[in-house]
């Protein structure tokens, strides 16, 4: 059979050197969809659409939302948004609508009663509005500087959060204003000027909260919704406290230091990061829409220079790679105080979901404010909702990179053909630098999906329609993992120390693994590892370059790991070697392959259950190698004859690149 397979694979050859591809570059044309400019307004409604169907309005997700809604309802001429608005608002009065938690604002509906009221949009509302600030002004839970927070919080003296500002400030503004009740106009400004003195970092950011891990302890995070908190609070302040209000001024000076060092971590995309200091932590959507309001609003009094207004656009552009056409919106942290121990670590893995109740106030916010700015359309950085996955079907097929922080730190890649995974530093102690296999037969990404799924309770290991982990990788090379050759056996590295993403787009991925030095039988040898994937190939591009203690040429070794009796082409004339292995059933067929330059590729070698391709290279010397994989379920090749003319008509004649 394999001498079958290896004349099968030699006549394959020779047909494709009259045609020969280029692995790296896609099997098919794939073109990205125009990105057509999209209304901010327009943007605004289909988030409360959807938020109207998905966000319980009687908890404080619901009034953030509502909030939005009443910024929308003021800014539009027609009646439409804000007779829908008030109606709202009369169920939480007749109590059709209960409001609850954890602030007496909630309960009449929050903060954008209070301002539609101050604006005159809702007089039959005035004593509903002000009987719970009064309410609230009298009896809310104080902590002992006399701040307002939670009831219900155990030492309630001293623990309190920067959400707080959230639930307080505008509603005690808004009611003060309406009122004439100065009282609660300075305690708004009392509440959000006090949060910000005690919870600010040294980087002009603020923490969540304090005495969650301790007495008098502040959590050491900045967290994007957090900030996002203090964001929203801040921009009421600037836009309606009065001119001739006495903290006015220093309102304003706070204000244009805190969104001007915000601007400081924005990230490429023009939004903020859940740990808004560590770049590889997830893109979160709710604290970015929050600041990029409140940003809006500074820009829009005079607080912020003009010349910041680029970095404005760029966020709602970025935003919208998060909004799908239907309203979904994704990324959004879920519940978050001061988790664990309150540390940078402890929020980077905490989980974000898809349509939480956070995430459709700031949308309609961020979109409200740019229209009322004058800034009626946007153009999507990519394509409306091309980063959106509802944990069923995503909106179209993409090359997309993750690294997953709440995952071990694993960094996991995909396209519309094939996915793979590199495990993270926290698992170091089971792993290694192997690179693992995710077979998948449906063309969308899978990745987050899988993750979330598994932490349901619906394992990735089995196939539920769309593929599954089955490839075994543990100590093992995986496919296309690298070893220092010395003596007749492979010495390997542990995961990957840091890793940086380089491009991200729907056509192509490229990130960047470093490995900590590691002892090769005498050789003290580190990598930097290049990987890049390209849609519509089942080839990566990978890239690594050594660094030793010595000058001398050394062997590395490419493997692929198999676990039964693998049909197996060599052709060091080409510089290839592929596999093909049958697992059980239920698991279908597996197609695999490292192909490198054919002058330096030394030999091919075996050990415990694993092929190896051996090259010759030295120290600083970049290595470019290319890793394929196919499996039978999926829809572009099903069998070993059709693997191998894949493999062949993708060989690539790497002596003239």
């Amino acid at each position: 059979m394999k001498q079958l397979v290896k004349s099968l694979f030699a006549c394959l050859w020779v047909l494709s050197l009259l045609s020969v591809d280029c692995v790296s570059q896609p099997m098919h044309n794939y073109e990205p969809k125009n990105t057509q400019p999209i209304g901010t307004e327009a943007i605004a409604e289909l988030a409360i659409e959807r938020g109207m169907k998905e966000v319980d309005l009687g908890i404080y997700g619901g009034t953030l939302f509502m909030h939005g809604m009443s910024e929308l309802a003021v800014l539009q001429k027609a009646p439409k948004t804000l007779q829908k608005t008030i109606e709202i608002f009369d169920k939480f009065k007749s109590k059709e609508v209960k409001g609850r938690g954890s602030f007496i604002s909630y309960e009449a509906g929050g903060s954008g009663v209070a301002y539609l009221n101050y604006l005159n949009k809702t007089p039959h509302l005035t004593e509903h509005v002000y009987a719970y600030a009064d309410k609230m002004y009298k009896g809310q839970k104080r902590t002992s500087e006399g701040l307002m927070t939670a009831p219900w919080l155990k030492d309630s003296l001293d623990q309190f959060m920067i959400d707080c500002a959230f639930a307080v400030t505008p509603y005690m503004l808004y009611a003060g204003l309406s009122m004439d009740k100065p009282e609660y106009v300075d305690f708004a400004v009392y509440e959000t000027m006090e949060m910000f003195k005690i919870l600010k970092d040294s980087n002009g950011l603020v923490h969540q909260g304090r005495g969650f891990q301790g007495l008098g302890k502040i959590s050491e995070d900045n967290w994007s919704r957090g900030n996002g908190w203090g964001a929203f609070a801040l921009a009421f302040l600037v836009r309606d406290l009065p001119d001739t209000h006495p903290k006015k001024k220093e309102v304003n000076e706070l204000a244009k230091s805190f969104f001007t060092t915000i601007l400081k971590f924005q990230n490429q995309e023009g939004l903020w990061n859940q740990e808004m200091t560590e770049h590889t932590s997830y893109v979160e959507t709710s604290g970015s829409g929050l600041m990029l309001f409140g940003l809006g609003v500074c820009l829009e009094k005079g607080i912020l220079d003009k010349s910041y207004l680029p970095q404005f656009i760029k966020g709602l552009s970025g935003y919208t790679s998060y909004i799908a056409p239907d309203g979904s919106i994704s990324n959004v942290t879920i519940g978050c105080l001061c988790p664990g121990k309150g540390t940078k670590e402890d929020y980077i893995k905490h989980p974000w979901k898809l349509n939480d109740i956070h995430a459709f106030g700031p949308v309609v916010l961020a979109f409200t404010q740019a229209a009322k700015m004058g800034i009626k359309e946007i153009r999507p950085a990519k394509s409306l909702g091309c980063y959106v996955t509802d944990f069923g079907k995503p909106i179209r097929p993409q090359a997309f990179v993750r690294y997953m922080p709440e995952a071990n730190g694993n960094i996991c890649w995909e396209n519309d053909r094939v996915a793979f995974r590199v495990y993270g530093p926290p698992v170091k102690n089971r792993v290694s630098s192997g690179i693992d296999i995710w077979t998948k037969s449906v063309d969308y990404p899978i990745i987050s999906k899988w993750y979330y799924e598994n932490t349901m309770g619906k394992s990735y290991h089995l196939d539920h329609g769309e593929g599954n982990d089955f490839y075994h990788v543990a100590y093992g090379r995986g496919l296309g993992g690298t070893a220092i050759w010395q003596n007749g056996k492979p010495y390997i590295s542990q995961p990957y120390a840091t890793h940086t993403i380089l491009k991200n787009t729907e056509e192509e991925i490229i990130f960047e693994l470093n490995f900590d030095p590691w002892e090769a039988d005498g050789i003290l040898v580190g990598e930097k590892k290049v990987i890049s994937l390209k849609m519509g190939s089942n080839f990566c591009k990978v890239t690594s370059t050594f660094t030793t203690d010595s000058q001398k040429p050394f062997l590395v070794a490419l493997g692929i790991s198999y676990a039964t009796e693998p049909e197996v082409v060599k052709d060091a004339k080409n510089g290839m070697l592929a596999l093909w292995e049958s697992y059980a059933p239920k698991n279908g067929e597996l197609g695999t392959c490292i192909l490198v330059k054919p002058t330096e590729l030394e030999s091919f070698a075996e050990n415990e259950k694993e092929k190896f391709v051996l090259v010759r290279t030295s120290s600083e010397i970049p290595l470019t190698y290319f890793v394929g994989v196919a499996w039978s379920k999926a829809p572009q090749i099903k069998t070993m004859k059709e693997w191998f003319e894949y493999v062949s008509q993708n060989l690539v004649d790497l002596t003239n690149p």
